[in-house]
């Protein structure tokens, strides 16, 4: 077990939660939320269309939030039990760094669209 990724891993648990929460949150709401999703200096209030943007990004923050959640516990598994094949965390990793990259470009495209 190596204590920096396993408080990277725990790092991406949080972040995980944290997204899935400013989902549900927006869901609920209505509203958009400055948030770390967005980028800095972004006023959320100019938004043009905000049930169009939550409608367009919110299934795929959705879909982020998740992934990060399971690479995180994938993470966490494999540095405290050793159960999970190594390649199958490096998969995990794989796809998490993928959709987040993914993820960032279809939020800049989204951005462009509704502000």
């Amino acid at each position: 077990m190596n204590s920096m990724f396993s408080f990277i891993d725990i790092v991406v648990v949080g972040c995980g939660l944290y997204v899935i929460y400013l989902y549900i949150e927006m869901k609920k709401t209505g509203k958009i939320r400055e948030s770390m999703l967005l980028p800095k200096g972004l006023d959320v209030k100019k938004c043009k269309d905000v049930d169009g943007y939550i409608r367009q990004i919110g299934p795929k923050q959705l879909i982020l939030g998740i992934i990060a959640l399971l690479c995180g516990v994938a993470g966490l598994l494999q540095d405290f039990t050793g159960i999970l094949n190594y390649y199958v965390y490096l998969a995990t990793l794989v796809v998490f760094f993928v959709y987040a990259v993914w993820y960032t470009v279809f939020m800049k495209k989204v951005i462009k669209k509704f502000w």
